[in-house]
């Protein structure tokens, strides 16, 4: 989804969009795949908007708001840290292997039962946007780890 269209889904539910705010989501929509970080989201913006730099507590304000609205997910990718994303429809998660950090993409069909279950048995809505599961990869168990 472009910058243009989600801006305008954002204002049509009422939300105030700040330049700050437009400069974080430009350069999630510029890169809709990747996992970035707090600070090359922050030195991205600074490279496009030469002179106004965003501070990273400004950013990572930026990003719950945009978590809390739904439009960003958060992930704990291991070695990498923490990134961010926008919301991806179907929801994507990863396997990270704790030995060697290969990261294996998964299909959100995996969850699908977890969710049901987690909503029928505890009447809890879970939020499972893009999941990183942590455990051992089938090489590194061959190789005995």
């Amino acid at each position: 989804m472009n910058v243009e269209a989600i801006i305008k889904q954002m204002r049509d539910a009422g939300d105030r969009i700040t330049p700050q705010r437009r400069h974080v989501l430009e350069v999630l929509c510029t890169a809709p795949h990747q996992h970035l970080t707090v600070n090359e989201i922050a030195t991205t913006i600074e490279a496009n908007h030469p002179g106004h730099p965003l501070s990273e507590p400004t950013i990572y304000r930026i990003l719950q708001w945009l978590k809390d609205g739904y439009w960003v997910a958060q992930t704990d990718m291991a070695n990498s840290g923490t990134v961010y994303q926008l919301v991806s429809d179907p929801p994507h998660h990863h396997l990270i292997c704790l030995n060697c950090s290969r990261v294996q993409s998964i299909d959100d069909e995996v969850f699908v039962t977890l969710r049901q279950s987690l909503l029928e048995q505890h009447r809890f809505q879970a939020r499972l946007d893009h999941m990183a599961v942590y455990g051992i990869c089938d090489a590194c168990q061959q190789d005995g780890v």
